[in-house]
């Protein structure tokens, strides 16, 4: 027993340093990520923007206003287009007993990461969002028949359209674009004034990658525009 003290000290260092040797590792793996990513920028004509004056945060889950740490820009196509790293941190507080009649509380925090993509378009929009509906909504639709937002029953079974009048959805979300998303050839995405975004989980890992990433968002642009 009196090695005991020793045996813990000895564990608890062991543990730190092990915490700290993959501290160091993430660190240099996220270092070269960016590396590559800005060689690659500077490389195809795109400008990298370090926290750009963005607001696209709130439009994004968490609705973190600061959470775009970084943004490469270009014009393709014709059209000013940004692809951005965007995070935001949850925090979980847990209560638990401790047996004895009293209680601890722990915290754990969770960051997600996406990876943005923003067209901007010729002109400002309402505000609009199409969305995959959630299993529990694709049920109530099913059952109640409600939530007809474009009149294609394939279409409104699988998305869901937020925001805009019928008139202006019906304007707007036109059978070619529908065609694409029951296609899966576009992603869901949010219109806002001239700026038409979408979002997928994760960072930018394979910059090379960043031009496919663009191309869906910017047929949703050719869409929403030749409805003008």
């Amino acid at each position: 027993m009196d090695h005991l003290p020793l045996f813990v000290g000895i564990a608890c260092l062991g543990v730190t340093v092990l915490f700290v040797v993959a501290m160091v590792s993430t660190a240099k793996r996220e270092r070269k990520r960016r590396d590559r990513l800005t060689r690659w920028a500077h490389q195809h004509g795109w400008t990298i923007t370090p926290y750009p004056a963005v607001d696209w945060g709130r439009r994004l889950p968490g609705g973190n206003p600061r959470g775009v740490s970084l943004a490469v820009s270009a014009v393709v196509a014709g059209r000013p287009v940004s692809v951005a790293e965007y995070s935001y941190t949850e925090t979980q507080t847990t209560t638990t007993s401790d047996g004895q009649g009293g209680t601890s509380t722990t915290q754990t925090t969770q960051t997600h990461s996406f990876t943005v993509v923003v067209v901007r378009l010729t002109r400002a929009y309402p505000g609009l969002t199409v969305e995959p509906r959630p299993p529990m909504s694709r049920l109530g639709q099913r059952l109640t028949g409600g939530g007809k937002a474009t009149g294609h029953d394939g279409f409104d079974r699988r998305y869901r359209v937020r925001g805009g009048d019928p008139g202006t959805i019906s304007r707007l979300i036109g059978p070619a674009l529908i065609d694409e998303h029951l296609a899966g050839t576009v992603p869901s995405w949010s219109v806002y004034g001239p700026e038409l975004l979408s979002y997928r989980p994760g960072v930018i890992d394979m910059p090379e990658h960043i031009p496919a990433l663009v191309g869906p968002l910017l047929r949703v642009a050719q869409h929403l525009e030749s409805r003008q």
